[in-house]
């Protein structure tokens, strides 16, 4: 073969090469430098949110970066190192995963019910409480977290479905007294509210507000107990809570005016709580109001197009502060592509604020192609987005998607709240590979390469 023919082949093989390359890189999302570009975060209105595995990588990230972050919502999550790295205690002490799993197989109820050793007594909860503030204590003083000191003026608002029979709420009560104890975070008990009476499932409680269309939203069973619908955990509660308002008597005045109708009777004492509870329908609504106020979530929601929920590239977020390439990173568990919502006026430059929102188990990476929309159910459905183009709020919605046949022990696409078999040690500090993933986007978003701090490797 003459020199020329082996230059025209190579040539044509490099020229397949390159169209191959351009056409995998045309398809990727942009990075998120170019998706977010323009936008100004005031940095002193970063929060967090998350249901059930991102409940509780939300309170994790509350605690490893309070120093940044101002205000969590935290919706059937737990307690700090509430599986202390182990993942039996994950499955059997801070969720009831085995307990299902074994009724599902029809095993006898009274065996598998061993196997909930989650808190029932008020003595089992605070000695949870105690147990996972030692360990805050612990890598604080390893300089593995934030100050704790950093937790006493935050907002907080933590979220227990009554039917909720994944996350029980003894592990919620245990977060709530590491949050408001004074041996503790001792957060001021006006910044704390916990909703625990409102008759819903392990799910994102949310109303009829621009629902869509299809099985992306599920609706809240009679009993609580099952969507009525394959289940993408976000379920519209609406007519269960109005329900509850009307058995409950809970329209009422404390005192008619003169000459108005007789009003109905306020609730006793004892229905008080489910009233309030039950308001909080619009569950993302109540997590933004308690976090950053009802003056600053003045504006009333309105309906945000599916398009707007914008996708970008993960994988070059870990080539901020990481040398090893993506691949090597892939035991995180983080998908190709995270989403990200920005408000018009943010696009245009107006000071924002940014709130983080972590999706649950099974609501990941591209879990929404069952429903036949485009994008991630939650980054779209689970209500952030109607309040946050109204009132000037960026949400981030860092990904991360189900990875059990190469990499770590995670099926069902959870946030690492336990370590074992997953990202290992340190899970829930700062050294964390999806703690760090998450606190390097908010880095690029606000413009500050160091404002949290990512340990090196």
């Amino acid at each position: 073969m003459s020199r020329r023919n082996i230059n025209q082949r190579l040539a044509l093989a490099l020229a397949a090469a390159c169209a191959v390359a351009f056409a995998g890189s045309a398809g990727a999302a942009p990075p998120l430098e170019q998706v977010s570009a323009g936008v100004k975060v005031d940095v002193g209105q970063i929060s967090v949110s998350g249901i059930s595995s991102g409940g509780a990588m939300a309170h994790q990230f509350h605690v490893a970066h309070s120093e940044h972050v101002m205000g969590a919502g935290i919706v059937a999550g737990g307690p700090y190192y509430c599986a202390e790295g182990n993942i039996l205690d994950a499955v059997t002490k801070c969720s009831r995963f085995v307990m299902l799993e074994c009724k599902k197989l029809g095993l006898d109820d009274a065996w598998c019910g061993k196997t909930d050793l989650a808190p029932k007594t008020a003595a089992e909860i605070e000695q949870m409480a105690a147990l996972s503030f030692d360990e805050a204590k612990r890598q604080e003083a390893r300089g593995n977290i934030s100050k704790l000191e950093n937790l006493k003026n935050d907002n907080v608002y933590l979220f227990s479905g009554t039917y909720d029979g994944m996350v029980p709420q003894g592990a919620m009560d245990a977060l709530f007294h590491f949050y408001t104890d004074a041996g503790k975070a001792a957060v001021a008990p006006d910044n704390v509210h916990f909703s625990r009476t409102f008759p819903a499932p392990h799910t994102m409680v949310r109303d009829g507000f621009d629902k869509p269309t299809g099985a992306a939203v599920g609706t809240c069973a009679a009993a609580g107990a099952k969507s009525s619908v394959k289940n993408t955990y976000i379920d519209d509660c609406e007519a269960i809570a109005k329900q509850q308002e009307a058995q409950g008597s809970c329209i009422c005045s404390v005192a008619p005016t003169a000459g108005s109708a007789t009003a109905a009777p306020c609730p006793p004492s004892d229905k008080q709580e489910l009233c309030r509870d039950l308001q909080d329908v619009d569950l993302a609504g109540a997590i933004l109001t308690r976090i950053y106020g009802a003056q600053a979530l003045k504006a009333p929601r309105v309906a945000v197009p599916e398009s707007e929920v914008k996708a970008f590239d993960q994988r070059q977020v870990f080539s901020r502060f990481s040398r090893k390439p993506f691949n090597a990173l892939q035991n995180a568990s983080m998908a190709k592509e995270g989403y990200i919502f920005v408000p018009k006026n943010c696009k245009q430059g107006r000071p924002c604020k940014l709130h983080v929102a972590f999706h649950g188990c099974l609501q990941g990476g591209l879990t929404d192609r069952r429903s036949g929309h485009s994008g991630n159910l939650y980054s779209k459905f689970a209500g952030y987005n109607e309040w946050a183009q109204a009132n000037d709020i960026i949400v981030l919605y860092p990904q991360v998607e189900p990875r059990s046949a190469t990499g770590p022990m995670n099926p069902g696409g959870c946030w690492d709240w336990w370590g074992q078999n997953y990202t290992h040690e340190g899970y829930h500090t700062r050294r964390g590979k999806q703690i760090r993933a998450v606190a390097q986007m908010i880095n690029i978003l606000t413009g500050e390469p160091q404002l949290l701090d990512i340990p090196p490797e």
